[in-house]
């Protein structure tokens, strides 16, 4: 129950980070998505059940926050979960590299789903264009932010009590330690 309170804090943080303080300092489409970090960190570390219920509750969170269609993060949210969770599965998540690699390939399948959502409900015409256009540096900047983030919470890691253990951290490699 811990640990769902502190996914949820955290992505509380990351929601108003996004949707009122980002949006201040940066362009509109260049600003990193946090929640779609914190979904592929939970499909490192989290089941089907648990990781699927807290990422659609943050992306429906999300939609509540920003004023999109109610769901349609949660559904990209979970659909980002669900591959991460099955990629998961399937290979050595013990690398911090796997994880920046996923949040890389997360954004261009968040983007699609949100980019074929909104198309098939409005006709905005021609769609690849617009998804390369704006996908493309939304991935480098959502790397950057998973980088340092991962540096901040291996530090945050270093500088805790030792019975204070954030989930998922102990099992990262050395690559990013000082």
């Amino acid at each position: 129950m811990r640990r769902v309170f502190f996914y949820f804090l955290i992505g509380f943080v990351f929601i108003l980070l996004q949707t009122a303080f980002f949006p201040r300092l940066l362009p509109f489409h260049l600003k990193p998505d946090l929640l779609l970090i914190l979904a592929v960190y939970l499909g490192f570390n989290e089941g089907f059940v648990r990781g699927g219920f807290l990422s659609y509750s943050l992306g429906c969170l999300q939609d509540a926050f920003a004023g999109h269609y109610l769901g349609l993060y949660g559904m990209a949210l979970l659909a980002v979960f669900v591959t991460v969770r099955a990629i998961a599965e399937r290979l050595n998540t013990e690398s911090s590299p796997l994880l920046l690699i996923l949040v890389f390939c997360g954004t261009f399948l968040q983007g699609a789903i949100l980019f074929f959502s909104l198309g098939f409900f409005a006709d905005t015409g021609p769609m690849l264009p617009l998804l390369l256009k704006y996908l493309v540096p939304q991935s480098l900047i959502n790397l950057g932010a998973a980088i340092l983030l991962l540096l901040l919470a291996l530090r945050l890691q270093r500088t805790l009590p030792a019975q204070v253990e954030i989930p998922g951290l102990r099992r990262l490699n050395s690559r990013y330690e000082p």
